[in-house]
């Protein structure tokens, strides 16, 4: 009879963020800042209509539409159509809740089928090195990892679109197991490879977009590493947290972000100015759109 690579002398390894992942833990008024701007950027890049950008240099973020259109930007619960839902957040967490609900009725057969386990994956079940984002050890995992990728992925759609969020969480999940696997001969499972990797997509879409965002990309950057690396050092504590893993999918997530952006850039053609998006992969770039400066 094979061994049981379950029962073995190695305890299973839970990919689970040993503080959640948060970056909503910033001051009120900038994170009244980031919905406006966010409304307005994303006026720029999903709709036809021309943006104002109020302020130059100074106040990057001070992006605005019409009169009409501020009055709707101050309610942050309705985007009014000019954002994409985020349908897609949604529908992850409840595709992680499902999956653990399917692995609770099939007591764990689930578990045995899509774990990260390197000798089956040596085997030839190659699945594995993206099934393991998808389950979890038990209910408090689940929540935990939910609740990250709560927090950061509605930003992140929000800034980048539904299918790169979507690019972006699944080459995290496929480069956290990747890492797991050269890293760690211990069994593992859990989604926050994938949202370390949604961590670092918001990190790099700051860091290339600081011309749009001015000062607040600096504290958004500062805030969101200061989170991930305390996330970091916390879990080399634990023999349980599969560290590998996270860092895996932070690196897959951060790399999916700068190869598809986006990466906003003015241009200037004549008297006239436009909000370029301009990533080394144009798949999924949006569209050009003119702004009013």
């Amino acid at each position: 009879m094979a061994p049981d690579p379950f029962n073995s002398s190695r305890a299973l390894s839970l990919r689970t963020p040993p503080l959640p992942v948060r970056c909503n833990t910033l001051p009120n008024r900038f994170q009244r800042a980031v919905r406006n701007g966010l409304r307005a950027a994303g006026a720029a890049a999903f709709t036809g209509g021309a943006v104002t950008l109020a302020g130059a240099g100074s106040r990057p973020l001070g992006l605005k539409t019409n009169a009409a259109a501020r009055g709707r930007s101050q309610n942050p619960s309705s985007n009014h159509g000019l954002l994409p839902p985020i349908t897609l957040t949604n529908g992850l967490i409840l595709m992680n809740a499902l999956l653990f609900g399917a692995q609770v009725l099939t007591k764990d057969a689930l578990t045995v089928q899509g774990a990260k386990v390197n000798s089956l994956i040596l085997a030839g079940q190659y699945w594995r090195f993206l099934t393991p984002a998808f389950l979890h050890g038990n209910l408090m995992h689940l929540v935990i990892n939910c609740y990250s990728l709560n927090n950061l992925a509605p930003m992140v759609e929000t800034l980048s679109g539904s299918k790169r969020l979507l690019a972006v969480y699944l080459v995290a999940a496929v480069g956290g197991n990747v890492a797991s696997f050269f890293g760690s001969a211990a069994p593992s499972l859990g989604a926050s490879g994938a949202v370390f990797g949604v961590g670092g997509a918001l990190g790099m879409y700051f860091y290339q977009n600081k011309e749009l965002w001015g000062k607040k990309a600096d504290y958004m950057l500062k805030s969101l590493w200061q989170t991930l690396l305390i996330n970091l050092v916390y879990g080399l504590a634990s023999p349980r947290i599969d560290n590998w893993g996270h860092l895996g999918g932070l690196a897959g997530g951060a790399v999916a972000a700068w190869l598809l952006g986006p990466r906003l850039r003015f241009r200037k053609v004549g008297r006239d100015t436009f909000l370029v998006d301009q990533p080394p992969i144009r798949l999924l770039a949006s569209p050009t759109r003119q702004v009013k400066l």
